[in-house]
C-alpha cells in the first residue's frame, strides 16, 4: 500500500521541524557555553546531546511510520547508546552525592 501524498507531506514537515529545533538548540548552546565552568558545560553538553539523541529516536519511532529515518540495527545501537549515557550520568550523580556526603562527615569529624 502506497503511503498518501498528505502523509508524507507531514512526514517531512515534521522531519525539517525537528531538524530545525535541534539546529536552534545547537546554535543556541554554543552562543551560552562560554558563560560556563568547565563542569557545568559539560553537564549541558551531555545533556544536550541525550536530548538530541532521545529526539532521534523518538521521531523514528513515533513520527515516521511509514519510511523509518533508522534501520532496524541503528535503532537498537542508539537505544542502546542512550541507555548507556543515562547510566552513565545516573552513576556520576550518585558519585557526586556520595563524595560530598562523605567530605560533609570528614570536615564534622575534624
Amino acid at each position: 500500500m502506497e503511503p498518501s501524498y498528505h502523509k508524507l507531506i507531514f512526514d517531512h514537515i515534521g522531519i525539517i521541524i525537528s531538524l530545525a529545533f535541534i539546529v536552534f538548540l545547537v546554535r543556541y548552546m554554543n552562543t551560552k557555553i562560554h558563560k560556563f565552568d568547565d563542569k557545568e558545560w559539560l553537564t549541558r553538553f551531555v545533556s544536550l546531546l541525550l536530548t538530541t539523541l532521545t529526539g532521534l529516536f523518538v521521531a523514528d519511532k513515533l513520527i515516521i511510520s511509514e519510511k523509518p529515518l533508522l534501520t532496524p540495527e541503528m535503532s537498537d545501537n542508539l537505544f542502546e547508546l542512550i541507555k548507556n549515557i543515562v547510566l552513565i550520568i545516573f552513576g556520576y550523580q550518585f558519585n557526586a552525592a556520595t563524595n560530598k556526603k562523605s567530605k560533609e562527615n570528614d570536615c564534622d569529624e575534624k
